[in-house]
């Protein structure tokens, strides 16, 4: 059997991403020895986990080549682009790794040698040498970037495309000599500039071309054998599941799963900057799924379905043939985020229910009225007619007494570049820019995000973006992000996790306005169960948009008096924020934080509010996904909220499942919205149960008792809470209905 190493280029935050899936590696290439090629963090991070201490090796890029030579090779040949900034290290990467599994083979000592992308695993045991024949493989896939062909014709006179395919296949098999053979050929070609081969490679790109992604070894070699040993290898397909990472998750990708996907692949990707869309979870690592259906299928019906990335292609009948062509230039940050029609759910007519609405309050609610024309501004279309509307709002400034301010949208980022993309999209199709400020603190990503937040920051001045690579929890987040609050705006704390509908914003600021002692307002969401959550459930994510479209619509009653607000769309109004501490940071890294505020603003003399005609799209359960104390947090947290306020808020300020279900069961013993009726509570806690039946049935008489002092300190405001029965108006028996024991 042939003997040779394989090798790992890979940094130390990718090594550390996909450590615990190395050992399928060294299950599953069993020709010699795996080598990790990188800094010397990779080679502590390898030699330190239990699973791969002493059957892997490491060794340091340096000792290849210096990667502060390829660095100072580039920024000479990007100079006069550069103008004196600082030439950015993922720049010189992209081609540094390439050459390092060039350089290789000028030390290596076996016939051949591997190179295998650091981001793959192997779904089943690699073969690597046709049985028959003895002969290595050349894998192929189906992609085209024509920058990589343009170099080659430059390095290789003469040289070209050959083969239709393409032989960029997350690895390859080296033969050693013709490897340096290849090298040499680039050394001797004296009509580009510089000696090592990978100078002249560097200079052969071009000022033009460098900062595209214009050179692959894995297509030189490719072409290079095509070219002159066509007899040594053996072509053949190879199919691997390249947009894994947007379907699995890292952690718990299992056994059952890998033997799953050898059915159809060879390997798995986890790319940098792939993470598990909301709309992708629970397909492919669903058993039902499995069972029914094979990778090959449940993958081509997904391909349908997505416009980006690479698409994975069977034969030339495949819906996907065509796929995977492109310039190879790299993707600006831009190009990730896709604005799109505001008015897509949305009639032409629209804004004309604003600007009535604007007519309605001008001489009740002048706040609510210059929104309201401010929203119709912003959906309508008519030049002359939005100038018109622009000018009803500029008059009602005029007379000084408008009280709105704009607000700003503080945002927390952390290892979930899409869902950000995505969160980031909805604000600038659904929100009149002139309204706010956007500030996203970049919370001490590890997955490509904070890289990619950067690069959009950069060309984005209207936004405020803070890179941190310490991650201070989300309480301590959203403080440090407050540091950059323009002076006298709203505050608007929103989960990067979210996507913001049609009018959302509208309605939420619609309500801070509606009276001076309403101090936070609150959307409903699609995720949790109580009166803060809209009960649906779509197949599709974009459905909720749709649907956030179709209930974000002005509603006779839509203002529900809480105790408590959500934290992940928590509106706050300026005066009342500058009256807390902010976000408690004892309460960090979370659980608790958004009902400790909420009790601050409480505690200032501020009415809270749930807003029923403001749905926010809500994935949930991100950030804490991953970590493994979730139960020691909440009770250790619990305990401080307690200390604090003198009572448990996940006990006496929520709605239980037992309450929930009371309160469901008055619909079905005929009681309607119209209906009168006496109800009291025993045990009400600060009346959350009370006042939110009280937002369903508004001529029900309620109220509660609660003998927990502080708890009643902080009844909801106009729900009367008394210390025992005995306080009661009258006598227990005489409310129509009694809730007690719903715990």
């Amino acid at each position: 059997m042939n003997s040779f190493k394989t090798l790992v280029v890979i940094t130390p935050q990718d090594c550390q991403r996909l450590i615990s899936l190395y050992p399928r590696l060294v299950e599953n290439i069993k020709y010699g020895q795996i080598c990790f090629v990188g800094t010397p963090r990779v080679g502590e991070i390898v030699s330190g986990d239990a699973k791969l201490s002493g059957k892997v090796e490491s060794i340091d890029e340096d000792s290849l080549i210096p990667f502060s030579d390829v660095h100072h090779c580039i920024e000479k040949a990007l100079e006069k682009r550069l103008s004196g900034q600082e030439l950015p290290r993922g720049v010189t990467g992209w081609y540094y790794q390439q050459f390092l599994k060039m350089q290789y083979a000028l030390t290596c000592e076996d016939e051949y040698y591997m190179v295998w992308d650091g981001d793959t695993i192997p779904c089943r045991e690699l073969v690597m040498f046709q049985e028959e024949s003895g002969k290595p493989y050349l894998d192929l896939k189906h992609e085209y970037h024509k920058e990589y062909f343009d170099t080659i014709s430059k390095l290789l006179p003469g040289f070209h495309k050959v083969i239709e395919r393409s032989f960029i296949s997350e690895h390859m098999l080296f033969r050693t000599d013709i490897m340096r053979e290849l090298i040499k050929a680039i050394e001797s070609n004296d009509a580009i500039p510089g000696t090592k081969y990978w100078e002249k490679i560097i200079n052969a790109i071009g000022e033009e071309k460098l900062l595209d992604s214009s050179f692959s070894e894995f297509e030189t070699y490719g072409t290079f054998v095509a070219f002159k040993y066509q007899d040594v290898y053996k072509l053949r397909d190879w199919h691997s599941f390249r947009q894994g990472g947007t379907f699995f998750f890292i952690d718990t990708i299992c056994d059952r799963d890998f033997e799953w996907l050898a059915k159809d692949f060879g390997a798995i990707s986890f790319e940098k900057g792939h993470t598990v869309r909301e709309d992708n979870a629970n397909l492919f690592d669903n058993p039902y799924y499995q069972e029914k259906l094979t990778p090959r299928q449940m993958l081509q019906a997904a391909q349908l379905e997505y416009t980006e990335g690479y698409k994975e292609v069977w034969g030339y009948e495949d819906p996907a043939k065509n796929a995977n062509i492109s310039s190879g230039a790299y993707k600006t940050p831009d190009e990730d985020i896709t604005v799109e029609d505001r008015l897509k759910y949305l009639s032409e007519d629209t804004y004309k229910i604003y600007e009535e609405l604007g007519k309605k309050l001008e001489n009740t609610n002048i706040d609510q009225a210059y929104l309201s024309y401010e929203n119709a501004a912003f959906l309508c279309n008519d030049a002359e007619k939005k100038a018109e509307l622009i000018e009803k709002k500029a008059a009602l400034r005029a007379t000084g007494q408008v009280k709105v301010q704009k607000f700003a949208f503080v945002i927390l980022s952390y290892n979930n570049t899409y869902m950000l993309q995505r969160c980031i999209e909805s604000i600038y199709t659904n929100c009149a820019p002139e309204t706010y400020t956007l500030i996203i603190l970049e919370n001490g990503s590890t997955d490509g995000t904070q890289e990619w937040l950067a690069a959009w920051g950069e060309i984005h001045d209207e936004a405020y973006v803070i890179l941190s690579e310490e991650n201070y929890g989300f309480g301590g987040g959203n403080n440090a992000a407050c540091q950059y609050l323009p002076e006298g705006e709203d505050v608007f704390f929103l989960n990067n996790d979210t996507r913001v509908p049609a009018n959302a914003m509208f309605w939420l600021r619609m309500a801070l306005y509606e009276a001076d002692d309403i101090g936070a307002v609150g959307a409903i969401q699609n995720y949790f169960i109580n009166n803060r959550h809209e009960r649906v459930n779509f197949p599709v994510i974009e459905q909720y948009m749709e649907h956030g479209a179709k209930v974000n619509v002005p509603m006779d009653n839509p203002y529900e008096i809480q105790g408590k607000l959500c934290g992940f769309a928590m509106f706050v109004r300026r005066e009342a924020y500058e009256k807390t501490i902010g976000f408690d940071d004892r309460f960090n890294p979370g659980y608790f934080e958004d009902d400790d505020l909420s009790l601050q603003i409480r505690d200032a003399g501020y009415k809270l509010i749930v807003v029923h005609n403001s749905f926010i799209y809500h994935v949930g359960s991100q950030s804490f996904r991953n970590r493994n104390d979730i139960e020691d947090l909440f009770y250790a947290h619990r305990k401080v909220l307690i200390e604090k306020w003198g009572f448990d808020s996940s006990v006496f300020a929520s709605i239980n499942e037992n309450e929930m279900a009371f309160i469901d069961s008055l619909e079905d013993k005929g009681y309607t919205k119209d209906s009168k009726f006496s109800l009291v509570h025993v045990g009400s806690g600060c009346g959350n149960m009370l006042s939110h039946i009280k937002y369903l049935y508004p001529n029900a008489e309620v109220m509660g008792v609660e003998s927990n002092d502080a708890a009643r300190k902080f009844a909801v405001p106009g729900i009367p809470i008394y210390e025992s029965v005995s306080e009661l108006p009258k006598g227990i028996s005489q409310y129509d209905i009694v809730a007690e024991n719903l715990g």
